[in-house]
């Protein structure tokens, strides 16, 4: 089945690509997802007129996604207190939700499906390096410093 892609997708293509896929993949993801429509003559040429404006909501997206990275760049760095046990393990861990948390309070709004954690959980005390990725071009670490909690 051939499809246009409105999206840049790792692997298949960048937008306006006509590429073919198997057709349950177009029909249960891509296209319900509204990362593609089908290839016919009517939507290729509606396409074309519209490739110019998606291109510029993709570029809009970058130049925000941007914006954010550099708001945490100036960051570097947050502080996370934990209760502690006595070989310097931290009760339960920090994840995702706990650093989404603290970020908010300093008035950064992120999204869970932002942040990667390349070391799994947090389970200890110290520095620890975490991921932002807000676009698949756009990648900027911060340390998460976790603390004994007094």
């Amino acid at each position: 089945m051939e499809v246009i892609l409105l999206l840049k997708i790792n692997k298949l293509g960048d937008i306006g690509s006509i590429i073919k896929v198997k057709s349950g993949y177009a029909r249960n993801y891509l296209i319900p997802q509204g990362k593609a429509i089908l290839a016919n003559k009517k939507n290729i040429e509606s396409f074309k007129a519209q490739k110019v404006q998606l291109e510029k909501e993709d570029i809009n997206k970058l130049l925000i996604a941007k914006d954010r990275a550099e708001k945490i760049k100036n960051i570097k760095s947050i502080t996370i207190y934990s209760k502690v046990k006595k070989e310097g393990k931290i009760f339960g861990s920090v994840g995702i939700r706990n650093i989404i948390n603290k970020l908010s309070q300093i008035n950064i709004k992120i999204n869970k499906k932002e942040i990667k954690l390349p070391n799994g959980l947090l389970r200890h005390l110290g520095e620890h390096t975490v991921i932002f990725q807000p676009h698949k071009k756009i990648c900027e670490h911060f340390l998460v410093n976790i603390v004994e909690k007094k």
